[in-house]
Order: C-alpha cells, then sequence, then structure tokens
C-alpha cells in the first residue's frame, strides 16, 4: 500500500511541479511576445496616425512624424481607389511582390503579421486621411489607403529561440519534477511510513499480549469442563486463573482504549486545582500494605504545603500508581523507594526513586514505547502488558509537564516529573520525613 501511495504522490507531485514549469514558462513567454509586439504596434499606429508632410529650407516637401520613439525602418504603400500601388517604381525586391498580399489587407485596421519568404512583417493599415497632398499629385484617382510596415524577423527569431529555449528548460524541469515528486513524496510519507509500521507493530504486541492470557483462559476452561460435576469450591484453582487472566486482558485494554482516546483527541481530562502533595500522601499511606508484604521502605519526603496544579486528580493517581508499581515490580526485598514532592521556582518537581534492578542505557529511549518490556521484565516474568508508562507520559503530556528517567543497572532508576503550579503554601513547621511500608492497590499494566 505505501509504494503504491508513494508511486501516486510521485505523480501528483509531478504534474504539479511540471505544470508549475509550463505555467511559468508560458507566462514568460507571453509577456515577451506582448512587450515586443506591442512596442512595435505602438510606434506603427503611432507613426501611420501622425504623418505629416514639412517643408525644407530647401523647400523640398518630405513626410515626417514626430515621435520620440527609437528609429527603426518603416515602409509605407499608398493605394489608390483603383487598388493601384503610387509610386511603384520607387520600391524594390521583395516589397514590390509582397505588396499584393498587402492590397487584400486594406481594410484591417489593427496591426497584423505576414510571412513573406523567410521574413517577417507587421504592417497596419489606415483609410487615406487628406493629409498627404504630394502623395495625391503622384496618382490620377483619389488615394484609398495607407498601409506602414516594418521587418520583425530578428524579434521573431528571438522569440522562436526563447520558446526553444523554454522547450528544453521545461524539458528538464520535467526530468527534475520527476525526482523532486519523488523526493517529496518520499519525504511526506516518512511519518506515514513510521505511523503504518507503528501500527502493524501495535497489532503484533496487541496479538502477542492477548495469545497468552486467552490461551490460559481456554486452558482452564476445558479443564473445567473435563468435571462437570465438581463444585466450585473443588475448581477454585482454574477458576482463579481465569478471573487473573480476565483481569489482566481487562487491564490491557482499558489502558489501549485510553491512548487510542488520548490519540485522537477524545479523551478529555477535567483540569480543577489539586493540591499534588496530598495526592502524594494518600499514594505513600494507600501503598503500605504492599510495601510491608515485600518488606521495603519508602522515604516520603515533602517541602511545603498545598502544592497546587491544575489537574485531574483521578488522572494523577493512576500516575503515580503506575510510577509506584513500577519501581515496586524492580526493587528486591529490603530495599528502599523515595518518594518527594519539592518546589523548585514556579513548578513542582516530583520524584519516584529506587535502588532496584534499573534499566539498561540502550532501553532507556524505548521504554515508553507501547507493549515494550526490557528484558528485566522479561527476566522477572512480569505479567504487565507495557503499556503503563505510555499511559503516564500521556497524562503527563496532558497536564504540561515533563518527565525524566535515568537508571543505571543493579544501581536502581529515577524518575523525575515537573508540573507548572498556581500556588503554594510554605509549611510552618517542617514535616518530618515519613519512613513507611507502603503497599496499595493497583493494575498490573
Amino acid at each position: 500500500m505505501i509504494k503504491r501511495t508513494l508511486v501516486r504522490m510521485t505523480i501528483w507531485n509531478s504534474a504539479i511541479v511540471f505544470s508549475v514549469f509550463v505555467i511559468l514558462g508560458g507566462v514568460l513567454y507571453g509577456l515577451a511576445r506582448y512587450k515586443i509586439y506591442s512596442d512595435i504596434d505602438r510606434q506603427l499606429v503611432f507613426n501611420i496616425d501622425h504623418m505629416q508632410l514639412v517643408t525644407l529650407i530647401t523647400g523640398e516637401q518630405v513626410i515626417n512624424i514626430d515621435s520620440k520613439e527609437p528609429e527603426r525602418f518603416l515602409l509605407n504603400y499608398y493605394w489608390d481607389s483603383n487598388n493601384t500601388l503610387i509610386g511603384r517604381v520607387y520600391y524594390k525586391e521583395p516589397y514590390i511582390s509582397m505588396s499584393w498580399r498587402l492590397l487584400e489587407k486594406q481594410n484591417h485596421t489593427g496591426p497584423e503579421s505576414i510571412q513573406f519568404g523567410n521574413n517577417t512583417y507587421r504592417f497596419v493599415s489606415r483609410p487615406y486621411q487628406g493629409n498627404l497632398p504630394e502623395i495625391e499629385k503622384l496618382s490620377n484617382v483619389p488615394l484609398k489607403s495607407v498601409q506602414m510596415f516594418t521587418e520583425i524577423t530578428t524579434e521573431v527569431h528571438y522569440l522562436n529561440r526563447l520558446l526553444w529555449s523554454m522547450g528544453i528548460g521545461i524539458g528538464i524541469g520535467a526530468l527534475l519534477s520527476i525526482i523532486l515528486g519523488y523526493a517529496l513524496a518520499r519525504r511526506a510519507l516518512i511519518p506515514i511510513q513510521k505511523a503504518w509500521d507503528k501500527q502493524q507493530q501495535f497489532v503484533a504486541d496487541a496479538s502477542h499480549e492477548l495469545r497468552s492470557p486467552l490461551s490460559v483462559v481456554r486452558g482452564q476452561t476445558q479443564l473445567l469442563l473435563r468435571h462437570p460435576d465438581h463444585t466450585i469450591e473443588e475448581e477454585s484453582v482454574p477458576i482463579s486463573a481465569i478471573l487473573k487472566e480476565t483481569k489482566r486482558m481487562s487491564n490491557m485494554v482499558d489502558g489501549l482504549l485510553l491512548l487510542a482516546r488520548g490519540d485522537s483527541h477524545e479523551e478529555v481530562i477535567s483540569c480543577n486545582p489539586v493540591r499534588v502533595d496530598g495526592i502524594i500522601k494518600e499514594i505513600a499511606k494507600n501503598i503500605e500494605p504492599i510495601m510491608e508484604y515485600k518488606q521495603l521502605r519508602l522515604q516520603l519526603r515533602v517541602e511545603g504545603e498545598d502544592f497546587l496544579i491544575n489537574g485531574d486528580e483521578d488522572r494523577l493517581m493512576q500516575l503515580f500508581m503506575i510510577l509506584m508499581d513500577n519501581a515496586i515490580k524492580f526493587t528486591q526485598e529490603h530495599g528502599r523507594i523515595d518518594l518527594e514532592c519539592i518546589r523548585q521556582g514556579k513548578s513542582v518537581l516530583l520524584i519516584v526513586k529506587d535502588n532496584g534492578a534499573g534499566i539498561p542505557e540502550l532501553e532507556l529511549p524505548l521504554i515508553f514505547n507501547r507493549f515494550y518490556k526490557g528484558d528485566s521484565a522479561r527476566n522477572r516474568g512480569d505479567h504487565g502488558a507495557g503499556l503503563g508508562l505510555s499511559i503516564a507520559r500521556w497524562i503527563i503530556d496532558q497536564h504540561q509537564g515533563s518527565i525524566r528517567i535515568s537508571s543505571e543497572v543493579g544501581r536502581g532508576t529515577t524518575v523525575s516529573i515537573r508540573f507548572p503550579v498556581i500556588g503554594f503554601r510554605i509549611a510552618t513547621t517542617p514535616s518530618p520525613p515519613g519512613m513507611r511500608n507502603i503497599r496499595a492497590r493497583h493494575n498490573s499494566i
């Protein structure tokens, strides 16, 4: 599909670029032709309309045109009412032969071009206005019309050369348009290709993650069907396994739906002033049982009170539960987890730090990818779907916050989150750092 799209986009881009070249070339040629012909036509029309006889100091009468235009070679034809060329003996070839071509065009008052031999001429015709009495004396019958023409072979040659040059340029432009169209299509398809690859990877990962719990549910269900006479108590083990895997699939689907709605901007958080230090303290209190069960220590440190941020309390609770859940999973017995809430300028800094297994440096750029599980998670048999940190980052982004994770294998991981605050209050009496064993009801996402 991507290849077909690339071909289509290349064709469209090439056609658009080629069309631009053709249009620009046509406009350039049209402007050049219009400028050249308009200058010639203006001079012809002005000259034929302003011809007048003037008498020189020698007494000779000549035709004069009071024009400020640059001089160019002009020739006149005078026709009488019998369509006879007056003063024919004064003309040379090819002007004598060409006169019969112009004879038929006496009534064409607008400027026109004619081709005669290898040369091109531009002419204009006017009915005789009686302003040339000396010319009238050359004929026994009244004058009928006057024609003025000039050779424009050089200008036509220039325009033809320009047209050929532009044709070659457009041909080269067509080739460049194909190359440029392909390059633009490739560049435009980069995010589409990444999105496609990401979607394919997402489908593959989702299928893989769902296959395991579905296999367990199917296997345990088959065991139940082998003993239809057994009581629920006798089959509590397979029923418990089915419930566990069903819950796992439900959590996974909920996480996927949340991320999907977030990607399409359908999931909107409800922002209200929230005390983030209160959430931290509540989290510490709620997870006390599991900390005690895993023999872990929690160092709680809150500097100040009433750290107000604009946020969704439920989503912020979910965020810190995800981070605490990861810290608990990868911290060995008798380990320590630090949970801190510190004011820094106009923001509040929240830190979750553990001294657990840590994350290899090469895996750090990948930990926010959906369904990604590091080697440490797989080695410990983690049953999460690998969506937790993806959801965490989405929640942080929705609160205009930032997250930074640093880790060292064997020494632990530090997660730093920063939110802009809208208000705070310095505690009148410092709260002693709490050292608690903490547990909380949480989902493995």
